[in-house]
C-alpha cells in the first residue's frame, strides 16, 4: 500500500547513490545528494533561502519555493525590459506567468508502481493541454533522468527552456563547456546599475566576455571577483556540459536534447538582487538548455542581423506529443 498522498507538497526518490525531493509548484526537483564512500554527499542543486521565511507564501509561485531544475513552458519573462536596442519587435506574453503557467502552479502526482520514478502532470490554460513530467533513477549511477511530455490542444511555436539552477557557495568551481557558436550578451543590463558586461555584445569564448567598462569577465570561474546579475547565451552546443566542484570534490554534468534546444542560457545571479526576497544573498548559476531568444521570447523578438534571431520557438501542434529529455549526473573528482 503506497503511504502517498495525492495533497502531498513534495516527494523523495531514494537510492543507493543519492536523494532527490521533488515538489508540486512547479515540477521543480530539489535539494539532491548524491553520495560515494570515502566522499561527503554532494548537494549541488540551488535551494532559494526565504523559502520557510516569513511572507514566503505571499510571493509569486515561481519564487515561493524556487529551487533546482524545471520545465518552463512558455520560457521567459512576461515584463518587458526597458532599453531593447533598435530593431527589437515587442509582443504581448499572452499572461502573467513568468516561464509559463506550469512554472507557478502545483502539479498533480500521478503514481507509479517504481519506487525510484516520479511523475506529476497540470493541465494549463492556452494552447498547452497537458505537461507530464517523469523523474527517474538512472540504474547502477549517481544519475537523475528526467522526461518532460508536452501535448498541445492547438498549435504554437513556443519559447522553452530547462532552468537547472545550481549552488556557487561550495567553494571553486569551473564551467566547462563542449564545443559552440559563441555568445551574445542580454540586450540590456540584466539588473539595471548592478549588472557589469557590455550589454548586446558579442563574445567568442565564455572567459574572456567584453565588460561594460572595457576588459573582459571570466564567466568559466566561481565565485566572481565582484557581485553581479548577468545573462547571456550561448549557440549550437554540441555536448553535456560539466561544473567541477574543486573544492567540494565532485563533478556535475548536465546533458539534454541538443536537436531541440540548441542553446545555453546563463544566469550569473552572484548576490546581484539586494532586494526582497533576495536581499544579496543568492549565489547561484542557471544553466539553462533553450531555443528562444533569452527570456524575452515572450515579450520580443530580436532583429534579423541579431545572432538568436532565428531562435523564435519550437512549433508544438496536437498530432503529437512532444517528448523533451535531460539528465544530471555527478561524480567525485
Amino acid at each position: 500500500m503506497s503511504e502517498h498522498h495525492p495533497d502531498d507538497p513534495t516527494r523523495v526518490i531514494a537510492w543507493d547513490s543519492g536523494r532527490a525531493e521533488l515538489q508540486r509548484l512547479g515540477a521543480m526537483l530539489g535539494p539532491v545528494w548524491f553520495s560515494a564512500d570515502g566522499h561527503p554527499d554532494f548537494a549541488p542543486l540551488q535551494v532559494a533561502p526565504w523559502f520557510a521565511e516569513p511572507g514566503a507564501a505571499a510571493l509569486p509561485g515561481i519564487l515561493r519555493r524556487l529551487r533546482g531544475d524545471w520545465p518552463c513552458v512558455p520560457f521567459g519573462r512576461t515584463d518587458r525590459p526597458e532599453g531593447l536596442p533598435a530593431g527589437w519587435a515587442l509582443r504581448e506574453p499572452g499572461d502573467a506567468c513568468g516561464h509559463g503557467y506550469a512554472a507557478n502552479h502545483e502539479w498533480d502526482w500521478l503514481e507509479t508502481d517504481d519506487p525510484q520514478v516520479l511523475a506529476l502532470a497540470i493541465e494549463p490554460p492556452g494552447p498547452v493541454k497537458r505537461m507530464t513530467r517523469v523523474v527517474e533513477v538512472e540504474a547502477h549511477a549517481r544519475a537523475l533522468l528526467m522526461t518532460l511530455v508536452i501535448e498541445m490542444r492547438a498549435p504554437a511555436t513556443l519559447p522553452i527552456a530547462l532552468h537547472p539552477t545550481l549552488r556557487l557557495d561550495l567553494g571553486s568551481v569551473r564551467l566547462a563547456l563542449p564545443a559552440h557558436e559563441g555568445g551574445v550578451v542580454y540586450p540590456v543590463p540584466a539588473e539595471p546599475g548592478v549588472s557589469l558586461l557590455a550589454p548586446d555584445a558579442r563574445f567568442e569564448r565564455l572567459d574572456q566576455v567584453p565588460l561594460a567598462a572595457g576588459g573582459t569577465l571570466d564567466l568559466t570561474r566561481y565565485p566572481l571577483a565582484a557581485d553581479s546579475e548577468e545573462l547571456l547565451q550561448l549557440r549550437e552546443l554540441d555536448g553535456p556540459v560539466a561544473l567541477h566542484y574543486v573544492d567540494a570534490g565532485w563533478t556535475l554534468q548536465l546533458d539534454w536534447d541538443h536537436r531541440a534546444l540548441p542553446d545555453l542560457m546563463l544566469w550569473v545571479s552572484h548576490r546581484g538582487r539586494a532586494y526582497p526576497p533576495w536581499n544579496g544573498r543568492h549565489l547561484a548559476l542557471g544553466v539553462e538548455p533553450v531555443r528562444g531568444p533569452f527570456d524575452l521570447g515572450r515579450v520580443a523578438a530580436p532583429p534579423a542581423e541579431h545572432p538568436l534571431a532565428d531562435r523564435r520557438g519550437l512549433w508544438l501542434t496536437p498530432e503529437e506529443p512532444f517528448i523533451l529529455r535531460h539528465r544530471i549526473s555527478a561524480n567525485p573528482a
